[in-house]
């Protein structure tokens, strides 16, 4: 009888002391606390950039990516022209430092046909000159340098279309020229294109420009969500 007592307090011994190594137990047989430590981390994909890619960052997100977590933080009219009223290459630093994503979608420039300001406000280059070039890609390199180099994540620049204002439209398609330039030789920058996407080359994008002539329809940023999707993993 003596030996039988001790031994049953020895199993409940155990057991008291399983319980607080691993945590409560649970009906399944397991531990809470080993379903915790095992919950998948999300796959973040972050979409960022001026009012044409928040319509962009909604529609992936209504793909519904297994496993994805989309977030969608882009600032209606900005762009890289006017740091003195929004920043990016400073947010995106930010961005990198305290919340990385696993993939970037960065998508500017609809706003940017205008003269080049700094964080001041004091014009730094003029509306097609070469020196609106060089400050313009020195802007883009710094942005997409926030995120590399190295495999934390993978950027994709996605230009945009020709809109029905011509000089927007030059813009537009010319800033995808210099992105392309200067995601040469940064194996971390991925070059999509919502004109290739969307199969309107270099031509105004007639069919999905909404009434103002710049901003794409919702079927069109489906379309085009659609087709970005296997290039943004998992």
């Amino acid at each position: 009888m003596r030996a039988r007592l001790a031994l049953a307090a020895v199993l409940a011994a155990g057991t008291l002391g399983a319980c607080a190594a691993g945590g409560a137990a649970t009906g399944d047989g397991g531990r809470a606390g080993d379903r915790t430590a095992t919950t998948p981390t999300p796959y973040k994909i972050t979409v960022t950039g001026d009012s044409i890619s928040i319509g962009l960052g909604a529609a992936i997100r209504d793909l519904g990516r297994p496993g994805a977590d989309v977030k969608v933080i882009g600032e209606e009219g900005t762009g890289l022209a006017r740091p003195d009223r929004f920043d990016w290459p400073a947010r995106l630093e930010r961005l990198a430092r305290e919340f990385p994503p696993r993939v970037l979608v960065l998508s500017l420039s609809s706003n940017d046909t205008q003269d080049l300001r700094d964080t001041a406000g004091t014009v730094v280059a003029k509306v097609g000159t070469p020196a609106w070039d060089t400050e313009y890609r020195r802007r883009l390199d710094r942005a997409f340098d926030a995120f590399g180099p190295g495999p934390a994540t993978r950027v994709v620049w996605v230009g945009h279309v020709a809109t029905g204002d011509p000089k927007v439209a030059a813009t537009n398609r010319h800033v995808h020229q210099l992105a392309t330039a200067a995601a040469s030789g940064r194996p971390w920058v991925e070059v999509a294109d919502l004109a290739a996407l969307l199969g309107t080359g270099e031509q105004p994008a007639t069919r999905c420009l909404q009434p103002d002539g710049l901003h794409l329809t919702p079927a069109c940023l489906g379309e085009a969500a659609a087709a970005l999707a296997p290039r943004l993993g998992p």
